[in-house]
């Protein structure tokens, strides 16, 4: 039998080894293939595992074929699979995996799909996680941690972990001293400097969060995610006009303060300049990745860069 597990890399490695322990298997009984997998080594590894009663395979593609050109070496791997004995069990973490790709899967065994989920899906996430560990808490719990980890699902699920220790009923305030995470709450604060045309203050904010020890992909998520959530007000704005943060908050799919100052914001930008912001941060965020820019200087740089737009429309 083979299970593919796509969408969210996170979800689905998670979503794979829960498969196998579910039918018994620890990770003694799993022979794990990632990196320079080849459809040899899927063949013998199978036929090993028969030989001991025990036939259970994990192949991580997404490590496998990280930075691969082309999809032969890919295809080769997948037509292996096609062969393997009816009695193997594999389980294939396929994050990435395209649409046909998915089709593939499914008419080769099952397929589990778990996309990132995002806006009222992630708070959504978050609650189902919070239940699952027995954590208790108030109604706003899930929303707080949603707006400050944004869509760091292994982050998330951590910090669950370690609240789920204490014997206590948690409410927002609790949850944010114990997490102390100011990516997401002070991202706003940059955005606001930034659309201010405050190229120091926006700095200055940076280097903070920064400091204190944020990631910078991070702080550029936590900004992407917040200009997005602009974007989207802006497009609600422009429908239904200035509406209450309340039902805002209901349309955007988010927590009425985010909502709020989402609302606000979006009376001072448009579409043109919105463009031009995701622009500015999908540069710094492939600069960070790639090496081209030192990570913290390419989010100094961003809200440096941006702030200048704001400040002086000429210079977009």
């Amino acid at each position: 039998m083979i299970l593919a597990f796509t969408g969210d890399r996170f979800l689905a490695r998670r979503a794979a080894r829960r498969a196998l322990r579910e039918r018994g298997l620890g990770p003694g009984d799993v022979t794990e293939l990632g990196e320079g997998l080849e459809p040899e080594a899927i063949s013998q590894a199978a036929r090993q595992s028969g030989l001991f009663g025990a036939t259970a395979l994990l192949l991580d593609f997404d490590a496998a074929f990280q930075g691969q050109a082309g999809v032969a070496a890919r295809n080769a791997a997948v037509k292996a699979l096609e062969e393997v004995p009816s009695d193997a069990l594999v389980a294939v973490i396929d994050a990435k995996a395209t649409d046909a790709r998915k089709k593939r899967w499914r008419a080769l065994g099952e397929l589990d799909d778990r996309p990132t989920p995002r806006y009222g899906a992630l708070r959504g996430w978050v609650a189902q996680e919070l239940k699952e560990r027995g954590v208790r808490a108030t109604r706003g719990v899930a929303a707080l941690l949603a707006d400050l980890f944004g869509e760091d699902l292994p982050g998330l699920a951590s910090e669950i972990e370690k609240l789920a220790v204490l014997d206590e009923e948690l409410d927002e305030d609790r949850v944010r001293t114990l997490v102390n995470r100011p990516a997401s709450r002070d991202a706003f604060d940059m955005i606001d400097a930034i659309v201010a045309g405050d190229p120091g203050t926006a700095l200055g904010t940076a280097r903070l969060l920064l400091d204190a020890g944020e990631a910078a992909p991070r702080v550029l998520g936590a900004l992407a995610w917040q200009f997005a959530l602009i974007a989207r007000a802006v497009a609600l704005r422009e429908r239904d006009g200035d509406v209450p943060k309340g039902v805002a908050a209901k349309e955007l799919g988010v927590a009425p303060y985010p909502a709020g100052k989402a609302m606000e914001i979006a009376r001072r930008v448009d579409e043109a300049m919105l463009l031009e912001v995701f622009e500015v941060l999908l540069d710094a965020e492939t600069a960070a990745k790639t090496g081209r820019r030192d990570p913290a200087w390419a989010v100094e740089a961003a809200a440096l860069s941006l702030a200048d737009r704001f400040g002086d429309p000429r210079a977009a």
